[in-house]
This record gives C-alpha cells, sequence and structure tokens, in this order.
C-alpha cells in the first residue's frame, strides 16, 4: 500500500516559523535598543517620530520590547519539539508538538491582530512610514499564516472559534492599551479657538526627552524667542516642543497686556518686527522653526525623535 505524501509545508513550516521570528527578534530588538538608548538613530525620519509618538510605550515599558517578548516565545515554541527525541520519548514529542502547535497559533493570532492594530495607527493618526514597524508588521502576520497553513488541523471549527475569540481578546487589549495615548495625541499645531486675553491657548501636546534636550540646549546657547500670546504661530512653535519643554525654553513676552511678564520694551529694543522671532547668537531669525531646523542653526548633537516636527508643513 502506497503511503500518504506528507504535504512539503508540514515538514518545512516550523523551521519557517522559526526563522521568521528570528528576523522579528533582530528587528525588535533594534528599535528596543533606540528606544531605550534614545540615541534617535533609526534609519528614516518616519521610524523616529514613531518612536518618539505617545503609542511606542505601554505603560513604562516600550512596545518594541512587548513585541522582542513575543518574537522569542515565538521562536522557543517552534523549536522545542525538536529537543525531544520522537523515537526515545514519542508521547512526549507528540504532546509538546500539539500544545506548542496550539500556542503558535494563538501567539499567531494576537500579534496578527496587534499588529493590524497598529498599522491603522500609523496610517491614520501618526501619519509616518516606519520601515521596520511595517517589516515586524509583515513578519507576524506571517507567522499566522505558517501556523495556519503549517499542519492538518482535525477540528477545524474549534480553530475559527479559538482564533475569533483570541482575535477579540487581542484587539480589545489593544484598545484598552492605548486608549489613553489616543487621548493624548495632537493631529494639528494650530489653535482651533480665540485666545484667552492676556494668556493664549493652552498648550495640548506632551514633550519628549528629544524637545527637554533640545530646550535645555538652547538655554545654555543662550537662544532665546520673541512672542506675544495672542500670536498663533507662536502658539505653533510652542506646540513643536510641547508644555514640559516649552517651561524651559528662554521666551521673551512682547505683548504689553500679557498677564505673565511683559516686556514689549526689550521687544522695541531688539527691533522685533514680528512674532515669533528667534534671537541665535545675536542674530534675528523670524518665523516658526521646526526643532530640528533650531538644532542645526544651534548646533544641537543630542537626541533628534522630535514628535510634531512632520506636523509644521509651512
Amino acid at each position: 500500500m502506497k503511503r500518504r505524501q506528507v504535504p512539503w509545508i508540514y515538514q518545512y513550516s516550523r523551521l519557517l516559523i522559526g526563522i521568521t521570528a528570528i528576523l522579528g527578534i533582530c528587528v525588535t530588538a533594534y528599535l528596543t535598543w533606540v528606544k531605550v538608548s534614545n540615541n534617535g538613530v533609526c534609519g528614516t525620519e518616519g521610524c523616529q517620530i514613531v518612536l518618539a509618538s505617545p503609542f511606542a510605550n505601554v505603560g513604562n515599558f516600550p512596545l518594541t520590547g512587548l513585541g522582542l517578548l513575543s518574537y522569542i516565545a515565538v521562536a522557543v515554541m517552534a523549536f522545542a519539539p525538536t529537543l525531544i527525541d520522537p523515537k526515545t520519548n514519542k508521547s512526549a514529542h507528540n504532546q509538546l508538538n500539539n500544545l506548542t502547535w496550539l500556542g503558535l497559533f494563538l501567539a499567531g493570532v494576537g500579534m496578527a491582530v496587534f499588529s493590524g492594530y497598529l498599522m491603522y495607527l500609523l496610517a491614520f493618526v501618526i501619519k509616518a512610514a516606519c520601515p521596520f514597524c511595517i517589516a515586524s508588521a509583515i513578519f507576524s502576520f506571517t507567522i499566522l499564516g505558517l501556523t495556519l497553513v503549517g499542519r492538518d488541523w482535525e477540528d477545524v471549527g474549534q480553530v475559527i472559534f479559538t482564533g475569533m475569540a483570541a482575535a477579540l481578546v487581542s484587539l480589545l487589549v489593544s484598545l484598552v492599551l492605548y486608549n489613553t495615548a489616543i487621548g493624548g495625541q495632537i493631529n494639528s499645531l494650530a489653535p482651533t479657538t480665540a485666545p484667552e486675553v492676556g494668556v493664549g491657548w493652552e498648550i495640548k501636546s506632551t514633550s519628549g526627552a528629544a524637545e527637554i534636550e533640545l530646550a535645555k540646549h538652547l538655554t545654555q546657547k543662550g537662544a532665546k524667542m520673541y512672542s506675544a500670546y495672542w500670536c498663533p504661530h507662536c502658539y505653533e512653535q510652542k506646540q513643536l516642543f510641547g508644555k514640559e519643554a516649552w517651561a524651559q525654553v528662554p521666551n521673551v513676552e512682547c505683548a504689553a497686556d500679557a498677564k505673565k511678564n511683559p516686556q514689549p520694551e526689550a521687544c522695541t529694543k531688539a527691533g522685533i518686527k514680528g512674532f515669533p522671532t528667534w534671537m541665535i547668537d545675536g542674530k534675528l531669525d523670524p518665523g516658526v522653526k521646526k526643532l530640528s531646523k533650531l538644532g542645526e542653526l544651534t548646533g544641537y548633537k543630542g537626541d533628534t525623535a522630535f514628535k510634531y516636527d512632520r506636523l509644521f508643513t509651512r
């Protein structure tokens, strides 16, 4: 009697899943190193924007670190049965084989759903292209695909039901984890209401490490900004820094009716003709500046993962 031929994908699926997981480990380990070290060297501007966004952390833990742990778990499950010789311990091998297939399937579903949600955020909320993030999403979907076609699942209906339940749980977890981050994300630098007399607008953006480091650098360099509380372009500049960093930026308030430290005489003496105007190395430079440009003008060599430069398009 002729023996039924086993499809090639059944023979190599675990190896392919393991290799894909190792590729994911390399990508997420690199991104985690970039995130934790705060060196801003991510290869592309989009990658730096993503790593600096509120979505780059789950609490105080870097999201890339969670991805790294997930890929490590998948790699371990993919190769674990090879540690037991089926000829000498067939029962233990088969038990571990079945258990890890279920684990790979659940991990694949969870990672694919989470990656899909992150791709949505990347495209419609953060609005930045991150090749490493896209590669990781491809790896996640590849792992799920190989898990589905890589073995002969006996009860397809049960697999579908389990997969749908796992997908729903993963989606709910994703939404809960990022609910706070979505609330704090801004999509525009410009004000949408009239300014409060004497005060202006509340700064909605929050600062990252790069913005705070640049603010300290500008102080050390003696740079300062001349502004007026009612000026919408001045507000845009403040939004680029974020609330925490802006508190450390040297600023001269030129509006005489400002409630906080008005200095109209200093502005007149400096020859200010429009707002905002930067004074760098004793020279006036009018207009809103991207933080990367301010860094360039002042010889800044620190972290350049500025969160909101992408929103300033003029």
